[in-house]
């Protein structure tokens, strides 16, 4: 949604019991943007992005600033059918930026799922509306005020009833065992991850001498990300695979690299110091 802001929801939020700032609704950023010094650079910026790869979509998400772009990031992935789950790492370091995210995660699964039955009546007054219209943002904004006092993830799923495979989907929504798995992917953890596969890859070069080892060791780092991201399913990460780079593989090559990783793994364990 790019029109100018309905005025039902272009006021700042500062409901009781949220110190939430300078806290505002998509068409009111739409709003605040128009006319503004910042609106040509802003237009720059969304004319530029049917041109690049979805990967680097997805890098910019983490480190876009600007809620407005980082929605507009989001859209496009959206129209690319990427699911949120695949936009990692997630950028939600203040009530602005998490709140994007779950519009984000909003927004593939109301396109997707219009006939879905929720479990309370904000979600399903929610789903009457077409995403990303001002209604659609306006109820997306009263959910996410009203959650957020407790665990968002926990509290939406709820209320949503979405299932386990649809919460894999999600970036917001995860269970306690995806939440654990995607902690392999924070950066300390994914930078010991690509040194282990470094060394290994230096160890046993391509034989058929068509990457480096920094490239092999990368390419099983991404491999591994796509995996995990998957809900650890090969069928499920060969299609995101090829969704996020072009390159089709199949399970059984993909499950070839995943070996490789998981020897990986295990050599760095044996490896790491003890206390």
């Amino acid at each position: 949604m790019l029109s100018p802001a309905d005025p039902s929801v272009s006021a700042e939020t500062k409901e009781p019991g949220h110190a939430l700032g300078s806290f505002h609704s998509v068409p009111d950023l739409i709003g605040r943007m128009q006319g503004s010094t910042c609106e040509a650079s802003f237009r720059r910026v969304v004319n530029a992005i049917p041109a690049q790869p979805t990967e680097t979509l997805i890098a910019r998400i983490a480190t876009t600033d600007d809620p407005l772009k980082l929605w507009v990031l989001h859209l496009a992935l959206d129209r690319r059918n990427v699911p949120p789950c695949l936009r990692w790492p997630t950028n939600d370091t203040t009530a602005q930026t998490e709140f994007i995210t779950l519009l984000a995660d909003l927004l593939w699964f109301t396109k997707r799922t219009p006939t879905h039955r929720t479990e309370f009546k904000g979600w399903r007054d929610l789903l009457k509306h077409e995403p990303d219209s001002p209604a659609w943002h306006a109820g997306a904004l009263r959910q996410y005020l009203y959650h957020r006092r407790g665990s968002l993830a926990r509290r939406c799923a709820l209320g949503l009833a979405v299932t386990g495979p649809q919460r894999q989907e999600l970036m917001t929504m995860p269970t306690k065992a995806m939440a654990a798995d995607r902690r392999q992917l924070e950066p300390r953890a994914f930078q010991e991850l690509r040194q282990a596969l470094g060394q290994q890859a230096l160890d046993n070069p391509d034989r058929a001498g068509k990457r480096t080892p920094a490239e092999v060791a990368e390419r099983r780092a991404r491999i591994w990300r796509t995996y995990i991201l998957a809900g650890r399913s090969p069928t499920r990460a060969a299609a995101y695979w090829q969704l996020l780079t072009g390159e089709p593989i199949t399970r059984q090559a993909l499950s070839k690299q995943l070996v490789h990783v998981e020897d990986a793994k295990r050599q760095e364990r044996v490896n790491r110091p003890t206390a």
